[in-house]
């Protein structure tokens, strides 16, 4: 029995004939979202004046801080537009690929 399967069926014991048709996290809609390491390496955040601090507003595109690798430099950059919740990521911290670092709250 699946999940929904059993959702269904224990709303239909409870409710008599009703169905209840059950919930799936892509009918959820979260107004947050996370900002993922473009590559393995170390994060450092961006200057304060670019960026400073927890409930900011960033713009897609925006500059969030670096990831040092080998001999360069890879800029993190926010997908989203919304407020910068916080850093999830300490600067000189070693992260790998895809690791969130920030998350923000989307402005819809």
């Amino acid at each position: 029995m699946t999940f929904d399967e059993t959702i269904e069926q224990s709303f239909d014991e409870q409710a008599g004939d009703a169905r209840v048709t059950a919930i799936h996290a892509e009918d959820l809609h979260v107004p947050e979202r996370l900002i993922a390491a473009p590559t393995a390496g170390v994060f450092r955040s961006a200057p304060p004046e670019v960026v400073t601090g927890e409930g900011e507003i960033v713009e897609a595109g925006q500059v969030l801080g670096t990831i040092e690798v080998t001999g360069d430099t890879v800029p993190v950059t926010s997908p989203h537009t919304g407020f910068l919740m916080g850093l999830l990521a300490h600067p000189g911290e070693r992260v790998r690929s895809s690791q969130p670092l920030a998350w923000v709250r989307i402005v819809t």
